[in-house]
């Protein structure tokens, strides 16, 4: 089965030990190896956080999240914003579109993590296959899709929650933020690929948040898109974070 967060052999967390206060909380922009941070990389505190009030821990619904920073982010050659699936175009994506995933997780089922980031092309799998008895027997709804490859091999894992799933749209020459990674069972696993939050399903709730941050600071204010599993890779703004990320799996 596929399981939640879960403490084995822990202990009483003290009060207060681990606040969901955005006071907490650091995003590091335009980072690439994790172990030394470069010239263009940028740091940015957090000013507040917004969790979609449908969550559901127990099915991973509406797993997605939002980031208001405190400060504008300059764009560079290696900091840059990236489109957001709402536009008037008809995207057709499917599996011959070419799709990328990216994150700094586990490069094996139950492995270490890479200090450079890694990055991986996937294809895009119907949902009618992907729920399959073999697959996942019908736990995957429309606000959802799976990514990777049917054998197994290219796939999300540990460490890459709320990171990227972008495809290139051939008619725009752009890429396009389709997917946030979400869960999976396992890694890399034949028949079992990484699930990711379908953006393009929460246009009215992420365009909300975006009116409501430009009424009161600068519309170059960052809002970064992510899961809300212990969320740190997040890429609506096209960067990179250092802090690490929970994908569950068995």
């Amino acid at each position: 089965m596929i399981s939640g967060p879960r403490i084995v052999g822990g202990h009483d967390a003290q009060l207060g030990a681990w606040p969901w206060d955005p006071y907490y909380w650091r995003v590091v922009i335009g980072l690439h190896d994790t172990s030394r941070p470069e010239r263009h990389t940028v740091k940015s505190s957090v000013r507040e956080i917004f969790v979609h009030s449908e969550f559901r821990i127990q099915t991973f619904e509406n797993d997605i999240a939002l980031f208001k920073l405190y400060k504008s982010v300059n764009y560079n050659d290696y900091i840059q914003p990236i489109c957001l699936p709402f536009v008037h175009i008809h995207l057709n994506i499917n599996n011959q579109t070419e799709c990328f995933i990216s994150g700094w997780g586990s490069i094996a089922e139950k492995g270490e993590g890479s200090p450079i980031l890694q990055e991986a092309q996937v294809d895009i799998i119907p949902s009618d296959i992907c729920n399959g008895f073999e697959w996942y027997a019908g736990m995957i709804n429309n606000n959802m899709f799976c990514a990777g490859l049917e054998s197994g091999g290219i796939d999300s894992c540990q460490g890459d929650s709320g990171g990227p799933l972008v495809c290139y749209h051939l008619d725009t020459s752009k890429y396009y933020l389709i997917g946030i990674t979400s869960f999976g069972f396992g890694c890399g696993r034949p028949k079992l690929p990484g699930i990711y939050v379908r953006v393009s399903r929460y246009k009215k709730w992420i365009s909300a948040h975006l009116i409501s941050a430009t009424r009161t600071l600068s519309t170059t204010l960052a809002l970064i898109l992510l899961t809300v599993g212990w969320t740190a890779h997040c890429h609506l703004v096209a960067l990179e974070t250092s802090e690490a990320s929970l994908r569950f799996s068995a």
